[in-house]
């Protein structure tokens, strides 16, 4: 027997499909190459079915980063649910699941999006809160399990350490400039923040 969809659940298939042709988009062109009409082919919908659910651009393009962003900070949190083992193995699984997220493509994403925010006031606007909202969810449920693991995070401080170093390392490893690639920066800068992290009775069995 064929079921037949409400109206609101075909609205709802159009609006992911038009966020997901969006976020494709984003990843291969950025935002300059991001238009309506190349999202509304992707995703496969009229151009009017598109104005009807996103009527301006950065409408577009800001719900697609909110959903993204959601699902990061979903995949991020479910990651960490049920760590085990030792204090330094514990802390060196979180340390990778949280370079595992800002080395990956959805990361770049949001950089190529901020570099356009500087010479866009209304895109940079709306990415504030998005931006805020995600590090607030990021910031609270690293910051509780790492209350779970008493010698983890001593301090606020050190986890804007770990996540600015991250940073860093990600900006570096996606845009610059090099004819072959490099040695790969995360072990290295692991071994520095686990170091900073833990006690040096703690830094054993961290793999």
């Amino acid at each position: 027997m064929t079921v037949r969809r409400t109206q609101e659940e075909r609205s709802a298939e159009t609006r992911g499909r038009l966020l997901d042709a969006t976020i494709e988009s984003l990843q291969e062109v950025g935002y300059a190459g991001t238009t309506t009409r190349r999202v509304a082919e992707l995703a496969g919908v009229s151009q009017g079915a598109q104005t009807h659910h996103f009527p301006y651009r950065v409408d577009l393009v800001c719900a697609a980063i909110e959903h993204l962003a959601g699902r990061r900070v979903d995949a991020l949190r479910d990651s960490m649910q049920g760590l085990s083992g030792s204090v330094a193995k514990r802390t060196g699984t979180l340390l990778d699941l949280l370079w595992a997220d800002f080395s990956g493509p959805v990361f770049t994403v949001f950089v190529k999006l901020w570099v356009a925010a500087a010479d866009d006031p209304e895109l940079y606007a709306r990415l504030v809160p998005v931006e805020r909202g995600m590090a607030r969810s990021v910031s609270g449920f690293t910051a509780d399990l790492a209350a779970e693991i008493p010698q983890l995070l001593r301090s606020e401080e050190r986890l804007v350490v770990v996540l600015d170093t991250m940073r860093g390392l990600a900006l570096s490893k996606s845009f610059e400039p090099r004819e072959r690639p490099g040695r790969d920066p995360w072990p290295a800068a692991r071994a520095v923040l686990l170091e900073m992290l833990l006690p040096p009775e703690a830094r054993q069995c961290s793999h």
